[in-house]
Order: structure tokens, then C-alpha cells, then sequence
């Protein structure tokens, strides 16, 4: 014999199926993101960079500049240095571009003028 359900088991059933649903499709959606930006097979360092908050982007394009002896660095080669040496995003980006354009647009005048430069479309320098 079958066991009754109630309404209220057969919602609870119903909402595990479409969390598993959804959970699974943003899992590959966001791999197929990835995979397009071009940063899946980047593999990011286990750990972030000492004393960098995984998730503050502006300390990582520093160092990255830094590194390159102050720059000019495009945006896109900016963002692959970014991804291997930790940074994380918060959630999925929006559009696969996302970390490019942020950065584009870290040389503003309403972000941090005072430490980055724009010296041409999508490339930028330490002042």
C-alpha cells in the first residue's frame, strides 16, 4: 500500500526537485560562462595572495601592475593575472566580460584616479 501524501509533503518534494533543478543549471551555466571569458582553464592559486581579501579587486590589479613594472597592461591580460592569483568573484558575473570592464573602469574619476591611469582604450598603468 502506498503511503498518503499530504499537499504540503508533495510541495516539499516538489521544491528539493527544483532546487536540485536550478542549483545544476547555474553550476553549468556559469562553467559555460567561464569556459566563453576564457578563464576556465586557468587554474586560481589555492590560496589568495597574503593579507588580499579574495573578493577586493583593486589590491590584485596593484600587485599585477606592480609586477609588470608599473604597466601599461591591457585589461583582459589584467583580469587572467587577477583570476590565477586568487581573486574571486562574489557571485557569477553578469556578462563574461565583467572582471574586464571593472577593471576598465577602476582608472575613473569616481573610483581610483589617484593610483590607476587610463593611457588607452582598456589599458592601464600605476601613477
Amino acid at each position: 500500500m502506498s503511503e498518503m501524501r499530504t499537499p504540503a509533503m508533495l510541495e516539499e518534494g516538489l521544491r528539493a526537485i527544483i532546487r536540485e533543478e536550478v542549483t545544476a543549471a547555474l553550476r553549468t551555466f556559469t562553467a559555460q560562462g567561464a569556459t566563453q571569458a576564457g578563464i576556465s582553464s586557468r587554474v586560481p592559486a589555492s590560496t589568495p595572495l597574503d593579507g588580499f581579501d579574495p573578493y577586493s579587486l583593486v589590491p590584485y590589479v596593484e600587485h599585477v601592475l606592480r609586477e609588470a613594472g608599473g604597466g601599461p597592461l591591457h585589461a583582459r591580460v589584467i583580469a587572467e593575472q587577477v583570476y590565477e592569483l586568487g581573486f574571486q568573484h562574489r557571485w557569477p558575473p553578469k556578462h563574461r566580460d565583467q572582471l574586464v570592464r571593472t577593471i576598465n573602469s577602476l582608472a575613473s574619476p569616481s573610483q581610483h584616479p589617484e593610483t590607476f591611469e587610463r593611457v588607452a582604450p582598456r589599458m592601464l598603468k600605476l601613477r
